[in-house]
C-alpha cells in the first residue's frame, strides 16, 4: 500500500477520522483526512511547525465557507497584448504561408525528379524489350516496348498542353497520368512548371526536353524497320545487327538528356532553395524585429502580472507538490474549486478553467455514470465518505478518461468536500493490449506454438492444430520435436539453437510430421521472451505452412530449365550439361559427343496441317529421341525444329555414327496424327570430344557445320 499522511509525520490517524481506501483497481491508495484531528495535533506540537503550516495552508480554503476563486488582473496594457497576439498570429499566418509554398516548390521538384525516373525508367525498357524482340521475335517483348513508349508519350502530351496558351489542363492531367506519376504529385507538377517555365533552369530542362522528342521519334522509326526485316519473308541478319547498333546509338543519346536533364533541375532546385530561403529569413526577421519592439512596450506589465500570478498560486502549492494523485476541492452543484496540476492535466484543462468556473464534475461525467455519482453522493451525505468506484470523466477534448474515485465530506458541511482521482488509462490501455494479443494468438492464420524456458509446449492456437492435426491438449507439456519428421538434420536444429543463444531469434524452413504420418514443410520464426531480469521465460514459434509455395517454385525451377512444348531440356540446361560434361572429361580423360538434329521437310507440315499439328508432330519427335538414347545423356529442343543430343561416356566415333543412324532411322518413320500420314527426315551432325573442340562453343560449331554438310549433300528442304 503506497500511504500518504498529510500532516506531523509521528501522529496516528483516530479511529473517529475520515478514511478513504482506493482498493484493488485503484493501486490500493490509502489516504487520511482528519482536519480537526490534524488542526489539534498540530497546534499542540510545536516541534513541527513547517509540517502545521503547510497542513493549515492545504486545509484551510477546503473548510472555508466562502467560496475563493482567482481573479485575473486587469492590464493596463490590454490593448497590446491584444496587438502584439495578433501580430505573432499574423507572423505565424505568413510564415506558415511561406512554408507551405515553399513546401510545393519543393514537392514539384521531388515530383519532376521522380517523373524524370519513371521517364528514364521507360525509355530503358522500351528500348530492352526492343532488343530482346529483335532476338527473340517475341510479341510479348514489343508489345512490352510499345508500353513504355505509352509512359514517354504522357509526358510529351502533359507538356505540350502546358505550354498551350491558356494551358489545357485536363489534357496536361491526363498525360501525367499516362506517364504513370502519382495522382497525387500532378497539381504540384502543372503548378511548379507554370510557376517556374519562364526561369532559365527551367527553360533548359524543358528544352533538353523537348530535344528528347526527336530521338525517341527516331526509336519509334527504328523500331518499325526492325519489326519490318523481322517478318520479312527472307530475314537480314545482318540487317537487323546494324539496327541494333542503331538502337544502341539512340540509347546513349538519350541517356545523356537523362543526365543533362537531372543536371540543369538540380541547379534549378538549388536556386529556387536559395532564393525562398533569403525570402524566408528576411520575413521572419523583420516580423520578428517588430514584435520584439512592440513587445519591449508591455514588459512591465507582464512583470507585474507574474507576481500577481505567484500570489495566487502559493494557495495551491501543496496541492500542486502532490503528484502521484489527482485531488480536487468539490460542491455539491458541481463546482470544482481548487485542484491539483495531476488532475487538470489527466482532463486536459489548465488553472485559467478553474478561475472561469468552467469545470463542473457533474457536466464531465458520462450519463452513464451518473447513477453511480447519486450513489456516493448518497453515501457521502449518511457517511461522510463514499467507498471508491470506478467511473469515466470526459476530457476537454471530448473522450472519456477512465478513473478511479474516492471522495469524503468536510467535517460538518454537507455542501462541500475533497476527492481523490486516479487514472486508471494505462491499465484499462494494458487490459485492453492483453485482451488484443489473446485474440490475436487465437485468430492468427499463421501457426503459434509456445513452450516454457525448458522447451515444453505450454499452447498452441487453433491455426497450429488445424495445420498439425494435433489437438492442443495432445501437445501440452510435449517437447517441440514430436513434430519433427526426421528429414531436417541435426547440424540445422544446431546452428537454430545457436542462433536462439546468440541472437534470441532464428527463422528458416524444416519439414515437420502431421499426426496423420504426412509430411508439412513449415517456414519458422522462434523468438526468446525474457522477463525483466533478462531471464529467458519463454519461446514463441511463428509456424506457415508453406507447401503450396514449395510446389511453386518447384514448378518455375522446372519451367526455367525445360521447353514448354516438349518438356525437354532448353537451352539454359543443356550449357550447364555441357560445362559440366567437359569438366568431367577433362579430369577423367574420356569423350563424349554433341548431336545437332534439324529436321527435313518440317516446314511444309507446318504450312499444308497447320501450327497444331507441327507442334503435336515435334512432341512425337521428342519423344523418339528420348526413347532412343540412355537415361544419363541429354535430349535439348534448341528451337523450331533444331534438337541437340548431348552423349556422354562414349568409347570411339563409330559407335556415336552408330547411334546416329539408328537415331535418323526413327524419326524418318511415319507419324500417324488427326489421320494424316506424316513423314519427315532429318540432318545430324557430330561434334566429338576432345576430337573435334574441348570447348562448349566449337563442338556446337562443329556439329551445326556437320549437319549442314549432310543437308547439303542430300538436297533436303527444311
Amino acid at each position: 500500500m503506497l500511504k500518504r499522511t498529510y500532516g506531523l509525520q509521528d501522529w496516528k490517524a483516530a479511529p473517529n477520522g475520515f478514511t478513504i481506501g482506493l482498493k484493488t483497481g485503484c493501486r490500493g491508495v490509502n489516504l487520511s483526512l482528519v482536519y480537526t484531528k490534524l488542526r489539534t495535533a498540530a497546534d499542540e506540537q510545536q516541534d513541527y511547525v513547517p509540517e502545521r503550516q503547510a497542513i493549515h495552508s492545504l486545509c484551510k480554503p477546503m473548510v472555508s465557507p466562502k467560496k475563493h476563486r482567482l481573479r485575473l488582473p486587469v492590464f493596463s496594457t490590454g490593448g497590446k497584448v491584444v496587438f502584439i497576439i495578433s501580430l505573432f498570429v499574423l507572423i505565424s499566418v505568413l510564415l506558415g504561408g511561406m512554408i507551405f509554398w515553399y513546401g510545393n516548390i519543393f514537392d514539384g521538384v521531388r515530383s519532376y525528379v521522380r517523373g524524370e525516373g519513371l521517364w528514364a525508367k521507360a525509355q530503358k525498357d522500351a528500348v530492352f524489350y526492343l532488343d530482346s524482340y529483335s532476338y527473340n521475335h517475341a510479341e510479348t517483348d514489343y508489345n512490352a516496348y510499345q508500353e513504355a513508349l505509352e509512359v514517354i508519350k504522357g509526358d510529351k502530351n502533359a507538356r505540350l498542353a502546358l505550354l498551350e496558351s491558356p494551358p489545357n489542363y485536363e489534357e496536361a492531367r491526363k498525360g501525367f497520368l499516362l506517364g504513370q506519376n502519382h495522382p497525387d504529385d500532378i497539381d504540384s507538377m502543372i503548378g511548379f512548371f507554370l510557376t517556374f517555365q519562364r526561369i532559365s533552369y527551367m527553360r533548359d530542362a524543358i528544352a533538353t526536353w523537348q530535344s528528347a522528342d526527336q530521338t525517341i521519334d527516331e526509336l519509334k522509326q527504328l523500331s518499325e524497320q526492325i519489326r519490318t526485316e523481322i517478318n520479312a519473308p527472307n530475314r537480314n541478319t545482318g540487317k537487323i545487327s546494324e539496327l541494333r547498333q542503331r538502337l544502341q546509338h539512340l540509347n546513349d543519346r538519350l541517356h545523356q538528356l537523362e543526365n543533362r536533364f537531372s543536371l540543369i533541375l538540380g541547379e534549378g532546385a538549388r536556386w529556387v532553395k536559395q532564393t525562398t530561403w533569403r525570402i524566408t529569413v528576411l520575413a521572419l526577421l523583420i516580423f520578428t524585429g517588430i514584435g520584439l519592439w512592440v513587445s519591449r512596450q508591455i514588459i512591465k506589465g507582464i512583470t507585474k502580472a507574474e507576481q500577481q500570478l505567484t500570489i495566487s498560486e502559493l494557495r495551491f502549492r501543496r496541492l500542486k507538490e502532490s503528484n502521484t494523485i489527482g485531488i480536487i476541492s468539490w460542491r455539491m452543484d458541481g463546482s470544482i474549486e481548487e485542484a491539483n496540476d495531476l488532475f487538470l492535466t489527466m482532463l486536459g484543462y489548465d488553472r485559467s478553467d478553474i478561475s472561469a468556473a468552467a469545470i463542473n464534475w457533474r457536466e464531465i461525467t458520462p450519463v452513464e455514470f451518473q447513477r453511480r455519482d447519486q450513489q456516493a453522493v448518497n453515501e457521502l451525505l449518511t457517511q461522510g465518505r463514499c467507498e471508491p468506484f470506478e467511473k469515466a470523466l470526459i476530457h476537454k477534448q471530448g473522450h472519456w478518461v477512465p478513473v478511479c474515485i474516492g471522495a469524503a465530506m468536510l467535517d460538518n458541511n454537507q455542501e462541500q468536500g475533497v476527492a481523490y482521482v486516479m487514472d486508471l488509462s494505462e491499465h484499462k490501455k494494458a487490459k485492453q493490449q492483453l485482451q488484443l494479443a489473446a485474440t490475436v494468438f487465437a485468430s492468427s492464420s499463421e501457426g503459434i506454438l509456445i513452450t516454457d524456458s525448458s522447451a515444453h509446449i505450454v499452447s498452441a492456437n487453433q491455426a497450429l492444430c488445424a495445420m498439425t492435426g494435433y489437438d492442443e491438449s495432445e501437445l501440452l507439456g510435449q517437447p517441440p520435436s514430436i513434430l519433427q519428421s526426421g528429414y531436417t538434420a541435426d547440424e540445422d536444429y544446431n546452428r537454430m539453437w545457436e542462433s536462439l543463444n546468440q541472437t534470441g531469434q532464428w527463422q528458416g524452413d524444416i519439414i515437420d510430421r502431421m499426426k496423420n504420418g504426412d509430411l508439412i514443410p513449415m517456414r519458422v520464426s522462434i523468438n526468446q521472451v525474457k522477463n525483466t531480469d533478462n531471464q529467458i521465460t519463454h519461446y514463441v514459434a511463428i509456424m506457415s505452412d508453406i507447401s503450396e509455395h514449395k510446389a511453386k517454385e518447384e514448378h518455375l525451377r522446372h519451367i526455367a530449365y525445360h521447353d514448354p512444348l516438349t518438356g525437354l531440356a532448353n537451352r539454359v540446361l543443356f550449357d550447364d550439361r555441357l560445362e559440366h560434361a567437359i569438366k568431367v572429361a577433362a579430369r577423367n580423360n574420356t569423350q563424349f559427343a554433341v548431336l545437332f538434329l534439324d529436321l527435313d521437310k518440317f516446314k511444309p507440315v507446318n504450312d499444308l496441317f497447320g501450327h497444331k499439328v507441327g507442334d503435336r508432330l515435334l512432341q512425337k519427335v521428342a519423344d523418339r529421341l528420348t526413347r532412343s538414347v540412355r537415361e544419363t545423356d541429354t535430349v535439348t529442343r534448341l528451337g523450331g525444329d533444331e534438337f541437340v543430343i548431348l552423349l556422354e561416356n562414349v568409347s570411339n566415333r563409330e559407335m556415336v555414327e552408330k547411334l546416329l543412324n539408328q537415331i535418323i532411322d526413327t524419326i524418318s518413320n511415319a507419324y500417324r496424327i488427326d489421320d494424316y500420314d506424316i513423314e519427315i527426315g532429318v540432318s545430324a551432325g557430330i561434334g566429338l570430344y576432345p576430337g573435334d573442340g574441348t570447348d562448349a562453343k566449337t563442338l556446337l560449331h562443329h556439329a551445326d557445320t556437320a549437319m549442314y554438310e549432310r543437308k547439303g549433300a542430300k538436297g533436303s528442304c527444311a
